[in-house]
């Protein structure tokens, strides 16, 4: 290969760098016509799985942050048609175990029961070597769409608007948030 090459591919490649994240946020700015197309039952299943990763406390829980909106958003416009189709695959499957266990689907389950089927699930291993399985995926998912969201960045997080200096004798304990920078 020539250094004419070589430098064409690197500026491609670091062009395509500097625009993979104006590209991803405007995939992500609007979800209304990928959460539309979506059936509702699955919205509604993705809401309550979510809130159980992240359950309202002193701080709004998942269901608040519109989680279910993220996630079926980000795998619509984010992820490639196979895996697109595994995640949703895992996520009937999941439901299917659900009502198979308890005889009713997991929306409708009380909290202990949706926690020890959540325990279950995530003992299960991926379903293809070098993927991460279902449950691993949708807390990842739940985790990104939440801290990043309005409110798990300003109340479940200490925002900090404008960040300042080193403090070095800031007081921490177990009430101090951890910090974010976004909004």
């Amino acid at each position: 290969m020539d250094r004419r090459k070589a430098f064409q591919r690197i500026s491609l490649l670091l062009g395509g760098m500097a625009l993979a994240p104006e590209l991803m946020a405007k995939a992500l700015a609007d979800s209304s016509a990928s959460v539309a197309a979506a059936p509702p039952d699955r919205l509604l299943l993705l809401n309550e799985m979510a809130e159980t990763i992240i359950p309202e406390t002193d701080t709004p829980g998942a269901k608040a942050a519109n989680v279910g909106e993220f996630i079926i958003h980000a795998v619509e416009t984010c992820l490639p048609a196979d895996r697109r189709r595994a995640f949703y695959d895992g996520l009937d499957r999941a439901e299917a175990a659900c009502v198979s266990k308890f005889g009713q689907s997991f929306a409708v389950c009380n909290d202990n029961q949706k926690t020890s089927f959540f325990s279950e699930l995530e003992k299960q291993p991926a379903a293809e070597a070098g993927m991460p399985s279902f449950f691993t995926a949708l807390k990842m998912l739940v985790l990104h769409g939440y801290f990043t969201s309005e409110i798990g960045a300003t109340q479940a997080l200490n925002y900090d608007p404008v960040p300042g200096g080193w403090v070095a004798d800031m007081v921490i304990n177990d009430q101090t948030k951890a910090w974010t920078p976004m909004f």
